[in-house]
């Protein structure tokens, strides 16, 4: 075999062992972004999930179950939503700050009007932050 041939087979395998390494750096890097992507879905991507109204009253709050405090900001009857300024809601710990609630009960929702001192709770409910439980704060 000449050094010519040599030296092509060579560089031949050279560059298939960089475009390899290439491949598995980009895949990796990859695999990195979609892991970041979803652990950010998780942590945020509830707060802002459509609610799921039921025909049902909501149930009174277990005395174990802590109430949040908030104030209402907006009321949306038709859709059956509350838009809360609320205080850190600790078993979800979520801290605080202002969105958008579905209530269980959206009828409930013609009950308030921005401005309305509230005490609630919410839970997670296949992934949609829905009040179970809302009373005027005294």
């Amino acid at each position: 075999m000449s050094t010519f041939s040599t030296l092509r087979h060579l560089g031949c395998a050279a560059g298939l062992l960089l475009s390899l390494a290439t491949a598995q750096a980009q895949a990796q890097a990859q695999a990195q972004a979609q892991a970041q992507a979803q652990a950010q879905a998780q942590d945020h991507a509830s707060h802002h999930a459509p609610a799921t109204a039921a025909a049902s009253p909501a149930p009174a709050a277990a005395p174990d179950q802590a109430l949040t405090e908030g104030v209402i900001t907006r009321v949306d009857a038709r859709s059956g939503k509350l838009t809360i300024r609320h205080g850190a809601i600790t078993h979800l710990d979520m801290p605080p700050m202002t969105m958008v609630f579905g209530l269980q009960d959206a009828q409930q929702a013609a009950q308030f009007k921005p401005g309305d001192p509230v005490r609630f709770r919410v839970e997670d409910q296949a992934g949609a932050l829905v009040i179970t439980h809302i009373q005027p704060a005294s």
